[in-house]
């Protein structure tokens, strides 16, 4: 793997394991978080507060994952499959009523001198909301 590679695997493994501490050693701290919703997040801390929030209504584990890499080394994709429950109603989505999802999911990582700088997340949403309509 590749630096980046390796900075983008190491986000994936210590957001499965919950461990913001090593989330924000990982990343600038002027990150972007492009959301699935569309909101934009801007720095550790808010970056922070909007993961723990997600994740408390979306328990969610990324796993089956392939990286990808540009020629220059500052991008990687990871395509991957999220499996997860649905715990909390999250404002824009169908109740929670603990149902349980598995969906194709793709995170972008930007990586600028060691850290993440830009973190764009994308899923069929389409999709996502079937999956939790039931």
């Amino acid at each position: 793997m590749t630096d980046a590679q390796t900075i983008a695997s190491g986000f994936i493994e210590a957001l499965n394991q919950r461990d913001f501490e090593a989330l924000a050693r990982l990343v600038h701290e002027d990150i972007e978080l492009d959301s699935l919703t569309g909101q934009r997040t801007v720095g550790v801390g808010p970056l922070r507060a909007w993961l723990m929030n997600y994740l408390r209504r979306f328990d969610e584990q990324f796993g089956d994952v392939v990286l990808m890499r540009d020629a220059f080394g500052q991008r990687v994709a990871a395509d991957l499959t999220v499996r997860g429950t649905y715990r909390e109603t999250m404002e824009g989505f169908p109740p929670a009523t603990g149902q349980s999802y598995s969906i194709p999911s793709v995170l972008v990582f930007e990586i600028e001198d060691g850290a993440i700088t830009r973190l764009s997340h994308y899923r069929n949403i389409r999709v996502f909301e079937r999956a939790l309509a039931g």
